[in-house]
């Protein structure tokens, strides 16, 4: 498996361009919104691709039954990639039962396992019918755009305001306390992927809900669609998303290994 330069990504468009699951995260890569590596089997005609989201996780498509990545990718992952990661996990997607069937018998011996994540579908008219947030905003609160003054003031979000990664955000403000933040974690071929987080003093109090509200508000305004997904045991996620209009979508397989698994 060839390793392709950032400039290079757009060869491997081909190979993801049907994909219905985590487009975000794959288009911030390919369109060099986020950081991170694609791997092909011929730079000049990709027939697969292995693609690494930074800090998040890896996919693969193209024609499972090629002879290049059946002999490339145990080596590729086990020990050029994952020994070079802080955090040694790999959460594997495919995009069909027979990559998934392929990555059974590639990964097996390997100890990995089949895992599924939660996928939602955005319903704009049950959101725009239901989730007028301003009239519920708390007396001491303001929403606020996470913006290059907020980021000064909390550094953290220095990487939300990089103009090259077109990712957004708001946070909801207890005085000069940041309550609850909602951001696009990535960007991607007109989607963003959402993270929500509310402090642990703040929660319970439905200000996830007006939090994630006004983001999605923000991103319809870009013109941007909003993706949620998460973790089947994450039940506070899914409640969410259902109550600001994501519609549950059949569970996504994944294959999972980690080093203390």
């Amino acid at each position: 498996m060839l390793e392709l330069s950032p400039s290079e990504f757009d060869k491997a468009i081909p190979i993801f361009n049907k994909i219905e699951a985590s487009i975000p995260i794959v288009y911030a890569v390919l369109e060099r919104n986020s950081p991170g590596r694609v791997f092909v089997d011929d730079a000049a005609g990709a027939a697969v691709a292995l693609l690494y989201a930074e800090g998040a996780f890896f996919y693969i498509g193209g024609d499972e039954h090629n002879a290049t990545l059946r002999q490339a990718l145990v080596p590729l992952l086990f020990h050029h990639i994952l020994p070079e990661l802080e955090e040694k996990e790999l959460v594997l997607f495919s995009f069909s039962d027979a990559w998934r069937h392929t990555l059974d018998e590639l990964l097996s011996e390997q100890g990995a396992i089949q895992i599924s994540r939660k996928v939602f579908q955005f319903n704009q008219e049950m959101f725009l019918a239901s989730r007028d947030w301003k009239p519920y905003l708390p007396e001491g609160f303001t929403m606020r755009a996470i913006d290059a003054q907020l980021a000064e003031q909390f550094p953290i979000y220095q990487e939300i305001v990089n103009p090259a990664s077109k990712r957004l955000g708001v946070c909801l403000m207890h005085g000069d306390e940041i309550a609850c933040e909602c951001s696009a974690v990535f960007v991607g071929r007109g989607e963003a992927e959402i993270d929500i987080h509310t402090r642990e003093a703040y929660q319970g109090r439905g200000y996830a809900t007006l939090t994630a509200s006004a983001f999605i508000e923000t991103c319809l305004a870009r013109g941007l669609k909003p993706n949620w997904s998460c973790w089947p045991e994450r039940q506070a996620s899914v409640a969410l998303a259902k109550k600001l209009g994501f519609e549950e979508l059949p569970d996504v397989p994944a294959h999972l290994w980690a080093e203390d698994m």
